[in-house]
């Protein structure tokens, strides 16, 4: 089995817009969910807490190269990216990963 990388960040809601951020969810464009696969995204969950996103990315490569190779494939929905910017504050801090502080997986506890 091939070793994946997860990484948890968080972001910020722009205030009240935890229900729309949810409904917006609800599916995403297919052209966004194939590039983010393309990319090497294995999984990505979200959860909220008032006003905090905090997400769990697997990815085959790490976040890290997972964007980047976004980035080199240019802007898949224009639209999708500016509506989820009017729900999420961009805080500088949004792509800092938050530190592992322990972890139990079938990997982990075979060894």
């Amino acid at each position: 089995m091939t070793r994946t990388h997860i990484d948890g960040y968080r972001t910020r809601l722009r205030p009240g817009q935890a229900e729309r951020y949810r409904r917006v969810h609800a599916r995403i464009p297919e052209p966004v969910a194939a590039a983010l696969r393309a990319s090497g995204l294995v999984s990505w969950r979200i959860w909220v807490d008032g006003e905090t996103l905090f997400h769990a990315i697997e990815t085959t490569d790490g976040r890290a190269e997972m964007l980047r190779r976004m980035a080199a494939l240019g802007p898949i929905d224009p639209e999708w990216d500016a509506l989820i910017g009017t729900l999420v504050n961009d805080a500088p801090d949004a792509s800092r990963p938050l530190p592992l502080v322990w972890e139990l997986s079938e990997e982990v506890a075979g060894h």
